[in-house]
């Protein structure tokens, strides 16, 4: 019997509580769990940092935003299972962990523990991305329960909107080796972005790297291509428009005030220091 602590985001979408306590149900059956509730941000990160030392498995139940406020509340040796419940769930995409109480709990209770890298903006943990200007303007642009009620229409919706009206800012990005400018800017650990579509195949949350892609020349048509590459191609290397940057430390700046979001939530704003440090957390995968 292992002891299992759930750490619960109840605005991660609506109608989420009743799966949430089926899967609770199944887990019951043999092993001791315990359901704690968030009740604003930063919540999570507090209550695993207090609870991790206290459980077998600690589990993040809610979006990649959740996940992120676990991880950076965890300690070192916790096994991290999640339970999906917010709008893209990109790392469960990446995890291979479909979105069922079948598989979510098969996940917790048999799943395979792989090692995932985590990276650090200024002094916060992420595992997934940070989005510089277009992407987020949107996260910003999100309210709460606009996100809790439409979920991705939602973000479909306020995506459109700043593609009519396009910012050409003016981002720097500088590594030991090289300096880059652009309009938009992703630092990404993961293969996906936006729920199931890929925009890399140099990296994804198993693998010890980050990816910067540096968008020089951001336009409506030029945008257009860009999904056109996602589609299709599953790689925004392809495009000559883009500058491909690895790198373990990136800092970006503006003298303008720039938007970021990091793994789907907002961050702040520019200017930020991104460091890949080989930081791992052992995750209960599918």
């Amino acid at each position: 019997m292992s002891k299992i602590g759930i750490i619960y985001n109840p605005n991660a979408g609506t109608g989420k509580i009743k799966k949430l306590l089926k899967i609770k149900e199944h887990l019951d059956l043999n092993h001791s769990v315990t359901i704690f509730d968030t009740k604003k941000p930063g919540d999570a990160t507090e209550i695993a940092r207090r609870e991790s030392g206290n459980f077998n498995i600690i589990v993040a139940a809610g979006g990649d935003g959740t996940i992120n406020e676990v991880i950076n509340g965890i300690q070192k040796d916790t096994v991290l299972g999640i339970i999906p419940l917010g709008t893209a769930n990109i790392l469960a995409i990446e995890a291979g962990i479909k979105n069922d109480i079948k598989s979510i709990c098969k996940s917790i209770e048999k799943g395979i523990t792989k090692k995932i890298y985590i990276s650090n903006i200024n002094n916060k943990k992420f595992f997934l991305m940070a989005g510089i200007g277009y992407d987020g303007d949107i996260v910003h642009k999100m309210h709460p329960s606009l996100k809790k009620i439409f979920g991705k229409a939602m973000f479909g919706f306020l995506g459109l909107l700043e593609f009519f009206k396009l910012k050409k800012y003016n981002i720097k990005v500088e590594t030991e080796n090289e300096t880059a400018f652009g309009n938009w800017v992703l630092v990404t650990n993961s293969k996906h972005y936006a729920g199931p579509y890929k925009i890399t195949k140099s990296t994804s949350i198993f693998n010890d790297n980050i990816v910067c892609y540096v968008f020089n020349d951001l336009s409506r048509l030029g945008f257009l291509y860009y999904i056109f590459l996602i589609l299709f191609y599953g790689d925004l290397g392809r495009s000559t428009k883009i500058t491909k940057i690895i790198s373990k430390n990136i800092k970006i700046s503006s003298k303008e005030k720039i938007n970021v979001q990091c793994d789907g939530e907002k961050y702040g704003n520019l200017p930020i220091e991104i460091n890949f440090s080989s930081e791992s957390v052992n995750l209960l995968t599918a």
